[in-house]
């Protein structure tokens, strides 16, 4: 059995997998929010209700994989698996692994690990120029080749980020729910935040998706999202919406590594 961990600024995702190469089903999942002084015993608890839960062994995993934005969590996540994983195999993802493609930013350690997982997978998968939109705490758009070369892309802040922003500056806007709009226009204060937040969104990631298509001359290119907000777009934006890319990455990085 195989366990891996996607920690975002926001939420600490893990999931549990077959050692079976290849075989990326997900066996069990579960979320929890990211507490960056969260100690390895902390972790423990939650890990360990989680296979508990999904009767589990601890004594079945024999990998544990982790990628990691928040750096505090790092050595947690070191500590917790060899304490209480020693016989474990444990592989954080950072740019010096073998990922299954090219890392050509001008810095290639600079990479966030989240990006680098998605990347790795969606070149794994479909092998052609592609764009990923990753709509969490921050909007990342990553562009991998058709030979597997990782160029980068561009980060703008998430829509749940930038709308906290805008109610803690604006004393009379309250906070609204994020959701599919269909028109603009709003007759009520409500109605304006509401689609002025989705709608600058849509056009934000649209955008940025066409000038990255110009830039790197992209004529025929896969749209993928992911990321807890990306499944408001996935009608209007995306060619395939994958809410567990990540989870998926991991698996793939646990087999070839």
């Amino acid at each position: 059995m195989i366990l891996v961990f996607d920690v975002g600024n926001t939420n600490i995702e893990i999931g549990s997998f077959s050692q079976e190469l290849g075989n990326e089903e997900i066996i069990a999942t579960a979320r929890r929010f990211t507490r960056r002084e969260e100690t390895s015993d902390e972790l423990a608890f939650f890990v360990l209700r989680f296979l508990e839960v999904n009767k589990i062994e601890t004594a079945d995993i024999k990998k544990i994989v982790f990628s990691s934005v928040v750096p505090q969590l790092n050595f947690c996540f070191y500590h917790f698996a060899e304490k209480y994983f020693p016989k474990s195999k444990i592989i954080e993802v950072t740019s010096f692994i073998h990922l299954g493609i090219n890392n050509k930013y001008k810095n290639p350690s600079e990479v966030g690990a989240d990006r680098l997982v998605n990347a790795a997978y969606v070149f794994h998968v479909y092998k052609c120029n592609s764009i990923i939109i990753d709509m969490g705490t921050a909007t990342t758009f990553c562009a991998v080749t058709e030979k597997g070369d990782y160029l980068g892309g561009a980060i703008m802040p998430g829509i749940y980020t930038s709308s906290q922003a805008l109610f803690q500056k604006a004393a009379k806007l309250q906070s609204v729910e994020i959701c599919r709009q269909k028109k603009i226009m709003g007759n009520s204060t409500v109605e304006a935040v509401e689609s002025g937040i989705y709608f600058s969104n849509l056009y934000a990631v649209n955008g940025i998706i066409n000038q990255i298509k110009k830039e790197l001359q992209f004529d025929n290119c896969f749209i993928i999202g992911t990321g807890g907000y990306a499944s408001l777009f996935a009608d209007d934006v995306f060619d395939v919406y994958d809410e567990e890319l990540a989870m998926k990455g991991l698996k793939y990085i646990a087999d070839i590594n």
